[in-house]
């Protein structure tokens, strides 16, 4: 059984790429869309996925090296995956250098 690993960034406010809207007078305020300046900030969680469903989401705080990414790996998805999906499970993870340390293939 296998699951996979991801990383992702979401947006609080706004978007990072171009919104098309279709609306039928392009100055009229209930076809506008409100903005924020200076983009609103965003949020990094961790998460997982295996066929059985999504798995627990974790907030990422600041940049996360191979530390963080390691007390992800024994405090949220080796004690999710022994109750979720048994002893025997293989988790598939990118090139990123953290996932390739000696720290965390030990």
């Amino acid at each position: 059984m296998s699951f996979g690993v991801t990383k992702a960034n979401y947006m609080l406010f706004g978007t990072d790429g171009m919104q098309w809207i279709r609306r039928p007078t392009r100055f009229d305020p209930k076809y506008q869309i409100p903005t924020m300046k200076h983009g609103g900030g965003n949020v990094i969680v961790w998460g997982s996925v295996s066929r059985f469903g999504m798995g627990p989401l974790r907030w990422i705080q600041g940049i996360m090296d191979k530390f963080q990414y390691e007390d992800i790996l024994e405090n949220t998805l080796r004690p999710y995956a022994r109750n979720s999906l048994g002893r025997c499970f293989i988790s598939q993870q990118g090139n990123d250098p953290k996932h390739l340390s000696k720290n965390i293939q030990n």
